[in-house]
């Protein structure tokens, strides 16, 4: 009777052994795929990221920078002869162009505080001379306090003023921040952390 409860003992013991290292191995198992399985999520959502990329250049040689126009602004000086209307316009869609998303741009200009800062004082020195001031002076108003958040509508808006502009450079979108920062490098050929300005859409 013993023996016999000794040996009960013995198998039982054995049984839920095994039982038990059948159960943690399970478990290793189930995790480790688990944990594979995430891995692999992550990576293929990174590799997906960098698939979406898409550059915001144009690449026809029409949209690369436009020196003349950028060294006309920095050399402004209050009281030296202001820009004549249509050039106020194209040169603050040029500068638009940097942020925004469209099928083609004609030249570029850097944005940048001081060229913001120059261009207002233009504008509200020369009001008389400029029948669009009102829609100039909002525009840079609002980018000189980093909001562009609807720097694509005002690139249309200065696109129909203009008149004559094909369809294809109207902007379709804002660029995202890497965009920007590429465009920036490629167009510009400088480098930058982070891009002047917020792109959020404000409520």
């Amino acid at each position: 009777m013993k023996w016999t409860h000794v040996l009960g003992v013995v198998v039982l013991t054995a049984l839920l052994s095994i039982g038990g290292t059948f159960f943690v191995m399970e478990k290793n198992y189930e995790k480790e795929e688990s944990e594979r399985a995430e891995n692999e999520l992550e990576n293929g959502s990174k590799e997906d990221e960098k698939e979406k990329f898409v550059s915001t250049v144009d690449t026809s040689g029409m949209g690369w920078e436009t020196p003349t126009f950028s060294k006309r602004i920095d050399e402004w000086k209050s009281g030296d002869e202001p820009f004549v209307g249509n050039l106020v316009e194209e040169v603050i869609q040029q500068m638009a162009h940097q942020k925004i998303i469209a099928e083609m741009k004609e030249g570029s200009i850097m944005i940048t505080p001081e060229r913001i800062d120059i261009l207002l004082q233009m504008v509200e020195e020369n009001k008389d001379k400029y029948e669009r001031h009102e829609t100039y002076l909002d525009i840079l108003k609002r980018w000189k306090k980093g909001d562009f958040s609807i720097v694509d509508d005002d690139h249309n808006v200065l696109m129909r003023m203009q008149g004559g502009k094909l369809p294809e450079g109207a902007a379709t979108g804002i660029a995202s921040e890497e965009q920007e920062r590429d465009y920036i490098f490629q167009v510009f050929a400088k480098e930058v952390d982070e891009v002047f300005g917020t792109t959020e859409k404000r409520n």
